[in-house]
């Protein structure tokens, strides 16, 4: 068994594809009338448009993206208009690394996450 897509509610499908597409920078991998797919590595990001008002806390929820650079990353998300809640900081470590994070929201509330190990 293993994770194929994981699927965000959204209150408005074309806004959400742009920002993830134009602001995060994903890639599409298909686009329908309420629904759409990005490649996330393995595991697809999928959004679907939901009839009405979001029914549910979407912050309840984070995906997290690892970045080669998590610094470059950031500034460039930052330079995008991204509003980070706050700057890469240290989250963990292991093996002499340490794992860095930020976060921050889609336009429907969820929380994404950039990670980065230095």
């Amino acid at each position: 068994m293993r994770i194929s897509n994981v699927i965000f509610q959204v209150a408005d499908l074309e806004r959400s594809v742009a920002f993830y597409r134009d602001v995060v920078g994903m890639r599409p991998l298909f686009i329908a009338e309420n629904m759409a797919f990005f490649d996330g590595g393995g595991i697809a990001l999928a959004l679907n448009q939901f009839p009405g008002e979001l029914p549910q806390d979407p912050g309840m929820t984070e995906v997290v993206l690892e970045v080669d650079d998590v610094d470059a990353t950031f500034a460039e998300l930052r330079d995008r208009g991204v509003e980070f809640r706050v700057e890469p900081r240290p989250v963990t470590e292991a093996e002499g690394k340490t794992l860095y994070a930020a976060d921050f929201r889609d336009p429907d509330g969820h929380v994404l996450s950039i990670t980065g190990w230095k």
